[in-house]
């Protein structure tokens, strides 16, 4: 983490912009994380306006969401919330907040240096900690029955020990129905690009990523419940090489794979695959509360587990 900190004073452009906007990918409410991250074109919940703002057209009533993880351990403490409120029939908006936290980072700067070594001193170690938060105010519309349009306006700021940056940023996304039973979805995050500037008169740069996705519902009379498979891609234009799953000259992509299955609208069971990783997940819904609880398998650092919940009013 000192590394992110030397990023920032130092500058490194080119490095720090592959990842200046990395803790937006973890993701919002445990029902989508335990279908692999798939949720482009199944997003039809509060937690919409982060995974496809389109999908917010569909809310017919008011919704609170909350989410806390602390993932890899309890290195980093995650949470979100969001709300939704319908306009009319066909248009509605939202609100979604982020924020990740990793709290006692040593920085150590000031330790005295000569041309061999590094003299050890832990007088001289500064414990910081690192902050990022992005706000999304969602508009979303149904131009006819099967199509859904939205977007998001996005502000950021992120600070780390003494220095901070404010950036604003759009995402735009579409579902479209295809059948009654297949959607595409598409989410063009910082569809502008994203300007973070910091107090240090440094800049970063979000780049765009486009996140597709389709997803196939189908009901299952024999067991009362409704099946529903998912298939994302996240093509980012940043020239991550072997960081992404799959990579070409300068762009790269990610994968996502997810099923549910849903019973009487009532509990939910999941599975996925993100990124090659193993998730899954199950839920429960009653009297307008839902709890949702997602798994993450990590091949190197500590498995994820993550808790949301939701209202409806």
């Amino acid at each position: 983490m000192t590394f992110v900190g030397t990023l920032v004073l130092a500058g490194g452009a080119n490095a720090a912009n592959k990842y200046a906007g990395e803790f937006l990918t973890h993701g919002v409410g445990a029902r989508a994380l335990g279908m692999g991250s798939a949720f482009v074109a199944v997003a039809d919940d509060v937690t919409s306006g982060y995974w496809n703002p389109a999908g917010i057209a569909d809310a017919d009533a008011r919704s609170v969401h909350l989410m806390h993880s602390e993932t890899f351990g309890d290195v980093v403490n995650y949470d979100t919330g969001a709300y939704v409120h319908p306009l009319s029939v066909d248009a509605a908006l939202a609100v979604t907040i982020v924020r990740l936290a990793v709290d006692d980072i040593p920085f150590t700067g000031d330790f005295v240096s000569d041309e061999e070594r590094v003299y050890y001193d832990e007088s001289l170690i500064r414990w910081e900690s690192d902050s990022e938060m992005a706000a999304l105010v969602t508009y979303a519309r149904r131009p006819s029955e099967r199509l859904r349009v939205g977007g998001n306006l996005k502000l950021i700021r992120k600070s780390i020990g003494n220095y901070s940056c404010y950036g604003l940023g759009f995402d735009l996304g579409a579902q479209y129905d295809v059948t009654g039973s297949t959607t595409l979805g598409i989410n063009v995050q910082d569809v502008t690009t994203t300007f973070l500037v910091w107090d240090t008169k440094e800049r970063e740069r979000i780049m765009p990523t486009v996140k597709v996705g389709v997803a196939y519902s189908t009901p299952i009379s024999s067991m009362d419940g409704v099946l529903t498979a998912a298939a994302d891609a996240d093509v980012r234009f940043e020239n991550r090489l072997m960081a992404d799953e799959y990579h070409m000259g300068s762009i790269s992509a990610d994968t996502h794979y997810g099923v549910e299955f849903l019973y009487r609208d009532m509990v939910g069971v999941r599975a996925g695959l993100a990124m090659s990783q193993l998730t899954a997940g199950a839920g429960l819904s009653l009297a307008g509360f839902t709890v949702d609880y997602a798994f993450g398998k990590h091949e190197y650092l500590d498995s994820s587990h993550r808790v949301s919940a939701s209202y409806g009013f």
